[in-house]
């Protein structure tokens, strides 16, 4: 593959670190290329209908369905008005709570956390489809793989693919609309088969992916190498009908505090203009909680953070306008084919 499975850590990996593992998909002169800015190129949030200038921002919550304390922060942070987009983990087993929620709040903008690993001590989870399906995303236990170096090492793409749209089918089938896909630990931009898959995937159905191709201030300061791989892609999603954001920030995850409003309201004060994807994982501080994370403080600081009137007070006061992969990919649909790159 071009890049050593060391690269991949286990417990803290997050989107960017899958990004950068795959450093190696394009030659010199191709990363050189994509490395290129576009600062006078109209913004994503340009092109999707709002003013110059707008500051755009989704707050998106990962892990819905995981524990019973992250449906609880993630519902509660959504009706504090700074959540705006979740995603949920289709293989864990509080799914059915979150579920009910969602059935009285069918607006709610949800997608699915595309999950191939399993990386708790004590907790753990299966793939959706069975052993004699994807033998490859299956440990001795049965269980999703305890990292994303497993399963790099085990799954083909074919796997990942199956298992994809199978979470993808299900959360359809209990009743789900599915406003977007993304990945659980960045797997499925471990590989580039794995990522080419990912595209194919969110093509065929027109569910939106994570993917961003703006100024990507944020993404490129974290991992520039992965910026630029990332963006030569960014046309072919785009004009398939499908949205693109400007920027993705996972800086959330590294603050390990119970207090960020410092950093989350700086967060919001720093936005360029253009639509950002601002990653959180809000849990309430249990003991079944603790036991599943290993008390990660950093959990309850989204939590802590996330249902403070100080930070909705931050966005109003700075102009920032929020949204949702719901709102986004309605305004690419309006846009149509006039927008294409």
């Amino acid at each position: 593959m071009g890049f050593t499975m060391d690269q991949i850590s286990r417990k803290d990996f997050i989107l960017g670190a899958g990004l950068a593992a795959g450093a190696a998909w394009m030659s010199t002169s191709t990363r050189l290329a994509a490395a290129v800015t576009a600062a006078e190129e109209p913004t994503f949030a340009e092109r999707l209908g709002w003013p110059k200038g707008s500051r755009v921002l989704m707050i998106h919550a990962d892990d819905a369905g995981m524990s019973k304390g992250s449906n609880d922060a993630i519902i509660e942070t959504i009706e504090a008005g700074t959540v705006t987009s979740a995603s949920v983990m289709m293989t864990c087993s509080w799914v059915p709570g979150y579920m009910r929620w969602i059935e009285d709040h069918p607006d709610v903008c949800t997608g699915v956390h595309l999950v191939f690993t399993s990386e708790w001590d004590d907790y753990r989870w299966s793939p959706v489809l069975g052993q004699d399906t994807v033998p490859g995303l299956l440990d001795k236990w049965g269980r999703l793989p305890d990292s994303v170096a497993e399963v790099v090492a085990s799954a083909t793409a074919d796997e990942v693919e199956a298992e994809m749209r199978a979470q993808i089918e299900f959360a359809g089938r209990i009743g789900m609309k599915v406003s977007h896909i993304d990945s659980h630990m960045g797997t499925l931009f471990a590989t580039p088969q794995y990522f080419e898959r990912f595209m194919k995937v969110s093509i065929d159905t027109q569910i939106p992916m994570l993917i961003a191709g703006g100024h990507m201030t944020q993404a490129a300061s974290e991992n520039p190498l992965a910026a630029a791989l990332l963006k030569p892609l960014v046309p072919t999603i785009w004009n398939n009908g499908l949205p693109v954001l400007d920027d993705i920030d996972t800086r959330s995850y590294s603050w390990k505090s119970t207090d960020k409003i410092v950093e989350f309201s700086q967060m919001v004060r720093d936005l360029k203009p253009g639509i950002t994807w601002f990653n959180v994982h809000p849990t309430i501080p249990s003991d079944e909680a603790k036991h599943i994370t290993n008390d990660r403080k950093l959990l309850w600081g989204d939590y802590y953070t996330l249902v403070n009137p100080e930070m909705k007070k931050v966005i109003e006061q700075e102009g920032v306008i929020l949204t949702s992969w719901v709102e986004i990919m309605e305004r690419r649909k309006a846009v149509g084919d006039s927008v294409a790159l």
